[in-house]
């Protein structure tokens, strides 16, 4: 029946160690289904460092959960359906408390597609924050370690091996190479007071996400709960990494900007004085006025 839970206790014999563990079957549509496969021999893979995968993991699909949702505590719940062995694999459902749309599905795209993206591109995924960047870089440092020899992720249709490659990749995505003076915009979400005042804004074009750093005694005056959701530009030291992505932004000022659909086109603003941008297109005249103000200094 519909919205009827069935629990059934499975148990799973491996050698001395008998694992039980309940299986629901919640019979609920557009179920996300994940499965997580630590690899490594039997015996030489540590009870701790399995259990730190799993919870990076954890942690990494709530920081999607909680930027896709845009519920500032997320909206699932994760269940665990299956356990096998061989390499270690976990196989996992979403469980949604959202009443208005399960976002398990889109959890589940961007969990796999963004591991993809660091294995392959070596480039931050969308709606991955500095927090979340930083689980997926404890997970693939473990690679080599405590009897691990690599990750592979299932779901959306698709699985990803994770390697040394992808370590080699968070390094360069999370160390700082250049600061300058500028501004980050996109949607205000997230405001923290937890180890100091923070927000963070998911980037207009990439929606990757922008750590926002305030003065804890400033941070009622720089920012109100009116700017939630909405559009902001944030201006101050920006901090980038080699790919030249912003990773945070020591914010000095905050501004609400006007909704896309509310701004002039391209097109409409060239009408206004055909050559004052010379050969260039009025969009390549703004990027090079913004490329003049910058002041950027590479940092060892």
């Amino acid at each position: 029946m519909p919205g009827t839970g069935i629990f059934a206790e499975r148990i799973l014999w491996t050698g001395r160690l008998k694992i039980i563990y309940n299986v629901e079957n919640m019979f609920i549509n557009n179920m996300a289904k994940l499965r997580l496969e630590v690899q490594g021999e039997l015996g030489a893979i540590t009870l701790r460092g399995f259990l730190d995968s799993v919870e990076n993991a954890l942690g990494m699909l709530s920081d999607f959960d909680v930027a896709i949702s845009r519920h500032p505590k997320g909206s699932l719940d994760w269940v665990v359906t299956d356990i096998a062995v061989g390499s270690l694999v976990v196989a996992i459902e979403s469980k949604s408390r959202a009443i208005e749309e399960n976002f398990g599905p889109a959890v589940v795209h961007s969990f796999i597609s963004g591991w993809e993206q660091i294995e392959k591109m070596g480039t931050t995924p969308p709606y991955l924050s500095e927090q979340g960047m930083n689980r997926a870089k404890k997970i693939t440092r473990l690679i080599g370690r405590q009897g691990l020899t690599g990750f592979v992720v299932h779901g959306d249709a698709k699985e990803v091996q994770i390697t040394a490659k992808a370590s080699a990749h968070m390094e360069q995505l999370l160390k700082v190479r250049l600061r300058s003076i500028g501004s980050v915009e996109g949607r205000l979400e997230t405001i923290s007071i937890h180890k100091g005042a923070r927000f963070i804004i998911y980037h207009s074009r990439t929606h990757k996400a922008v750590t926002c750093k305030v003065p804890a005694e400033q941070l009622k005056s720089m920012i109100t709960t009116e700017m939630l959701g909405r559009r902001v530009g944030a201006f101050g030291m920006v901090y980038s990494n080699e790919k030249g992505e912003p990773l945070r932004v020591d914010a000095e000022r905050i501004r609400v900007l006007r909704a896309k659909e509310d701004l002039p086109s391209i097109a409409s603003l060239g009408g206004s004085d055909p050559h004052f941008t010379g050969d260039m297109t009025t969009e390549e005249y703004i990027r090079s006025l913004r490329e003049i103000l910058t002041i950027q200094e590479p940092l060892p």
